[in-house]
């Protein structure tokens, strides 16, 4: 082995190890006996999770997360801004891949517009809009934080999926054209059959982008809000104890599932064009 090759795999190794091992402290420390978040952990206890509530014990920290209502409203919050924000990015995304793959006046406009969805920063978009909301008259719904996620997904999904388009795409809806098809057979039979795959992940990574957001969601989110928001209230004015990361481990499983899915999709599209 080279000193080269040494250095690229230290490398990758303390690149794993920095995404990881807070990860794996994470859970670890869920399962923490005990209200301090130190070690050695001398106890493994479920008490975090499904314990019932103490007599003797107030506060959102104390309560397991099986008993904490503000839980499973922010859990039931995020399950339907994340699901609205994948079909409306998947959506978005797919007419706008399909429309840009035309030489349209303003096309390459419409693309680095849409680009700077992920450009900028994340407080100077929230800021940005509660004064359009504010200035409006508006009142903040569930598709404010909808509407704030799909313009922070979209760019990812558009360059997700035009990366991954079939080259002969546009060959076969011709043929399909020329065959007298009507435009939505060829969209429902040839394109989609073509790009199915690229469309379903980019609405999963529309949907992992707006389950773990937090910059710009805790802008146009009120009461329990989402659970990235309703942890770092929560936070904010509770004791650090394990519950904590009990409801961070929750998150983060649900997160890690859906990029499994997402990995699993990309790589059956990959299979397919071999």
């Amino acid at each position: 082995m080279n000193v080269k090759t040494a250095l690229a795999k230290t490398y990758i190794v303390i690149v794993i190890l920095f995404i990881y091992l807070p990860v794996f402290f994470l859970v670890l420390l869920s399962f923490k006996s005990g209200a301090s978040v130190t070690f050695p952990i001398r106890e493994i206890t479920l008490d975090w999770y499904i314990a019932e509530p103490s007599a003797y014990r107030h506060g959102s920290e104390w309560v397991s997360v099986m008993y904490d209502k503000r839980f499973f409203e922010a859990f039931i919050n995020s399950t339907d801004v994340s699901t609205a924000s994948a079909l409306l990015t998947c959506f978005i995304v797919t007419a706008t891949a399909l429309a840009l793959r035309h030489r349209v006046r303003g096309r390459d406009l419409l693309f680095y517009l849409i680009l700077l969805g992920f450009i900028v920063p994340g407080v100077t978009l929230g800021l940005g809009i509660v004064f359009l909301y504010r200035w409006l008259g508006w009142e903040f719904s569930f598709w404010t934080p909808v509407i704030t996620n799909v313009i922070y997904a979209t760019p990812f999904g558009l360059v997700l999926l035009m990366a991954r388009f079939e080259p002969k795409l546009m060959e076969y809806e011709r043929a399909a054209s020329t065959l007298k098809a009507s435009p939505w057979k060829v969209f429902r039979h040839v394109t989609l059959s073509l790009i199915i795959w690229e469309v379903v992940s980019a609405g999963l990574y529309g949907f992992v982008l707006a389950w773990s957001e937090v910059v710009r969601t805790q802008f146009v989110m009120r009461g329990a809000g989402v659970l990235s928001t309703y942890i770092l209230t929560e936070l904010g004015v509770r004791a650090l104890t394990p519950k904590w990361y009990a409801v961070g481990t929750i998150v983060s499983t649900i997160s890690i599932v859906a990029l499994l899915i997402f990995g699993w999709v990309l790589s059956r599209r990959t299979a397919v064009k071999r």
